[in-house]
């Protein structure tokens, strides 16, 4: 017994060490107490863009990404030494987060767990999958017109010659094809899947109005049933059955919920939103058509409503009801997007935000009662947030640090040019956007070796440069601030992006490059704003690179080499949402701004320590 005994502990002692093991091999660095994992790495460099030139290699890559993440978590470790973490800015922008990710696990919880497969699904659903229906469409706006075009097809009246009587067909001069998924009402396709050609439908309702269709064939054998068409029949069952799920939830949650909203603040709202979209667009005329709401709409319409309006009620729950502060934070987390800036587009897209916060608030609020906010999983998607925003706080002490004065700039002048004004001069071509999808299809189109220039006349959005169809022409790489530094490294023909910058994404190309040695023709007040910027961007870079490295001597940081060259990850450079359950998408990951310079300087002080 006494034998056995030592046996199991034996054995216990090895499973423990294991574990321990194989934990650590999970792992690519360790900064201070904490670790990036594995899983952490691949997320963050799969599910964003991450700023690559052509010249570089996988493996060097992946290092410049690790020294980026380390990075953030660096000055997230800083940040909340120096209690950034209380400040109310934060907590605000967390508040949003944390209830996305409180209705996401619900929606786990009460819908995707409920969600059940069968053979007899996938059989249904992949024969379906193989046949087209070609319909012709009758609509009518309610049930007494529709019955009474049914009854005369019922008594032989031809359905084209009643069709060609309406609206409708100016869109149907050819049948509407009809594939598995492509309907939002599952039983409204199932009723057409079931006629027999050349036969029509009863009369039909959704939310969109009344149909009668005429199915006029059935054509088989038209998808491709090669790589991935069983996952595609399975994530429309998934889908439709999430759908289903989640609107009895809901039903359920919300049913007699009424809550009124605060009419003396909803009555300005918009016309306060829409003068401060206005007032942002003078102050960056190149700003895009497509206005979100940014920090400045938030720090606008703060100034404008002061602390005591901040916190009244918007929306009058019992008890703890949410103020108009929470729902500007809301605004700033969701997809708050106007293409066409006006009265009439403002009231209506506010009016939907309205009624999408009050339903996030009970989902939350259901969540938050069940103690979803104590899962592994909430806990970890929120703290991987957390870090990236106290980074970012991180980052304005270092932009505020590194603000110069005229007088450093006209000495950093003099010791620059003297009597001659030297550097390196670079011919761009840049494709800027502030919309996270077109950046998507952008790349997509790069990868499928579309012209640059092509595409940069197509969706390039900075305005100074439209008439150009992107190209920027000769200039000093410190004119370019940022994307200059990066230009100087690179080659001709490489491409960099996206890199994010000041309302948007910025991904450009080298057309050129040429050492500068030009006479001064301009005196030092007319170069001193290009002078100004390039001194502070070259400040700001020394006291990230060395604050960083600082940072990493203070808290300890190591490097499992190994385990990160063995990591396999895609190359292919995609943006990943993340759509969140009963509504909503956040970008899959954090944005990691492209950070890797300090590792040199590092490494060069952990060799000169005794």
């Amino acid at each position: 017994m006494k034998q056995n005994i030592l046996l199991f502990l034996l054995l216990f002692l090895l499973q423990i060490h294991f574990c321990e093991a194989q934990k650590k091999e999970e792992s690519v660095a360790r900064i201070g107490a904490n670790v990036i994992t594995a899983e952490e790495f691949k997320t963050r460099y799969e599910f964003l863009p991450h700023p690559s030139t052509t010249h570089k290699n996988a493996d060097s890559l992946k290092k410049e990404f690790l020294a980026s993440l380390i990075a953030e978590k660096l000055w997230a470790l800083e940040a909340k030494e120096m209690h950034f973490d209380t400040l109310d800015l934060y907590q605000n922008l967390l508040k949003p987060l944390e209830k996305m990710f409180l209705r996401d696990a619900l929606f786990k919880q009460e819908v995707d767990s409920r969600i059940k497969i069968t053979d007899t699904d996938l059989i249904r659903a992949k024969a379906r999958a193989q046949i087209t229906l070609n319909v012709l469409i009758i609509s009518a706006v309610d049930s007494s017109e529709s019955y009474e075009i049914y009854n005369q097809l019922k008594k032989g009246a031809a359905f084209d010659s009643l069709l060609k009587m309406r609206p409708d067909y100016a869109l149907q001069k050819e049948p509407v094809p009809i594939t598995f998924g492509n309907m939002d009402d599952e039983w409204m396709e199932d009723s057409l899947y079931r006629m027999k050609p050349p036969t029509f439908s009863k009369p039909m309702k959704n939310k969109n109005g009344w149909f009668i269709f005429k199915l006029v064939d059935k054509i088989t054998g038209t998808l491709d049933k090669s790589t991935g068409f069983s996952n595609n029949v399975k994530n429309i069952i998934r889908a439709r059955r999430s759908k289903q799920f989640g609107m009895e939830f809901l039903n359920n949650l919300l049913s007699g919920k009424q809550v009124p909203f605060n009419a003396t603040i909803v009555k300005d709202l918009p016309d306060k939103m829409l003068e401060s979209f206005q007032r942002r667009k003078q102050n960056n005329p190149a700003d895009s058509a497509n206005l979100h709401f940014t920090e400045f709409d938030l720090a606008y319409l703060s100034s404008i409503y002061g602390g005591e309006m901040l916190a009244k009620p918007i929306a009058l729950f019992d008890p703890n009801p949410p103020t108009l502060n929470d729902f500007f934070y809301f605004l700033l987390v969701e997809d708050f997007n106007i293409k066409r800036v006006s009265k009439q587009n403002v009231v209506g897209l506010l009016q939907k935000k309205l009624n999408e916060f009050v339903q996030y608030e009970l989902i939350a609020r259901e969540g938050s009662r069940r103690g979803l906010q104590n899962l592994p999983e909430v806990k970890k998607d929120l703290q991987m947030w957390r870090d990236n925003y106290l980074s970012q706080f991180m980052k304005r002490v270092f932009v505020d640090s590194s603000r110069v004065s005229d007088d450093e700039v006209y000495q950093f002048y003099l010791h620059k040019t003297g009597n001659q004004a030297a550097g390196i001069k670079v011919n761009l071509i840049e494709i800027f956007s502030d919309n996270l999808d077109s950046v998507q299809t952008i790349l997509k189109k790069i990868n499928e070796g579309i012209d640059f220039k092509v595409l940069a006349e197509r969706y390039n959005r900075r305005k100074s440069t439209q008439a150009q169809k992107g190209e920027f022409g000769w200039q000093y790489t410190f004119q370019f601030g940022e994307i200059g530094k990066i230009a100087e490294s690179m080659k001709e023909g490489d491409v960099y992006g996206p890199l994010k910058t000041e309302g948007g994404y910025s991904i450009f190309k080298l057309l050129g490059k040429k050492e500068a040695q030009d006479s001064v023709k301009q005196s030092f007040q007319a170069s001193k704003d290009q002078v100004k910027e390039e001194l502070f961007n070259k400040r700001l870079y020394e006291n990230i690179n060395g604050g960083t490295a600082k940072f990493a001597q203070k808290f300890g940081v190591l490097l499992y080499d190994q385990s990160l060259k063995q990591l396999s990850v895609t190359e292919v450079n995609m943006f990943v949402y993340r759509f969140i359950g009963f509504g909503g998408r956040i970008t899959g990951v954090p944005y990691t701004t492209p950070n890797f310079e300090w590792m040199k300087t590092w490494q060069k002080q952990k060799k000169l320590l005794p």
